[in-house]
């Protein structure tokens, strides 16, 4: 019995092993040919998450909650298990410092964050037995679109381009999205996906460079009028051991940077 990946153009689909998965695209989606056959898991990869697009709610609850739960109602007979993606971002203004699924939400509103949140809210409401919710915290690999950070780094490295980048002197949960799908192909439960660790973003970053042989600083200019008005407090998945260590970040993302 093999798995579905819904959304074949996104960054997790990369990712997942070609020899148990079928790939589909998310757009036109065929319902009827979904359901000609018994999957063991389907992965909810395709939603709006151009989180610099602002005060665009319609826009964000349509992809995000109206079209995936009409998707799930009409494909979650035919799998054991569907799988859907949130955010660890709901929590992005815990001041505890670590987090854990049973916590209460607590975040700086966003249309994206939002309609995560009403996402999880409608899949609560009953009905949705077999589906099971991951809260990954940020992941980045060379897949990632335009328009991000990390995209603008990796760009930036492999092409030898000189970029402006806003503040990045900050600590996050950060993991890669090998380790989100290995994550994804075992999980029984809701559960937060990280590292159960803070990463130092800015130190990442040079590593990056560092390893690639390039000067952080001839490449990089640092402007702190360019960063994100999104508050994020020094949040991280709640672990007493490391789920996924640094080394394992940095290697990975070198890999796909070597790679491209």
């Amino acid at each position: 019995m093999k798995n579905l990946v819904i959304g074949s153009t996104s960054q997790l689909a990369h990712y997942f092993p070609k020899e148990s998965c079928e790939f589909i695209s998310s757009r036109n989606i065929d319902i009827s040919s979904i359901k000609e056959k018994r999957w063991d898991r389907i992965f909810i990869c395709f939603a709006e998450q151009r989180t610099f697009i602002e005060d665009s709610y319609e826009m964000f609850t349509k992809a995000n909650v109206d079209d995936t739960i009409t998707l799930i109602n009409s494909i979650k007979g035919c799998a054991n298990t569907v799988v859907t993606y949130l955010t660890a971002e709901l929590w992005n203004q815990t001041t505890t410092g670590s987090i854990s699924v049973e916590d209460t939400f607590n975040y700086d509103k966003t249309p994206y964050i939002e309609s995560k949140k009403l996402l999880f809210s409608k899949l609560l409401e009953g009905g949705f037995e077999n589906v099971i919710s991951l809260f990954p915290v940020n992941f980045n690999s060379v897949h990632r679109k335009k328009g991000y950070l990390f995209s603008k780094i990796f760009d930036s490295i492999i092409n030898k381009k000189k970029i402006t980048i806003g503040n990045t002197y900050f600590y996050r949960d950060l993991v890669h999205p090998k380790f989100v799908v290995e994550q994804s192909l075992t999980a029984n439960k809701n559960m937060l996906v990280g590292s159960g660790r803070l990463t130092f973003v800015n130190d990442f970053i040079r590593d990056l460079y560092k390893h690639s042989n390039l000067d952080y600083n001839e490449y990089v200019t640092e402007d702190a009028s360019c960063s994100l008005r999104t508050k994020r407090n020094m949040y991280y998945v709640h672990s007493n051991e490391v789920l996924y260590p640094y080394k394992t970040l940095l290697t990975d993302t070198l890999k796909d940077l070597k790679n491209d």
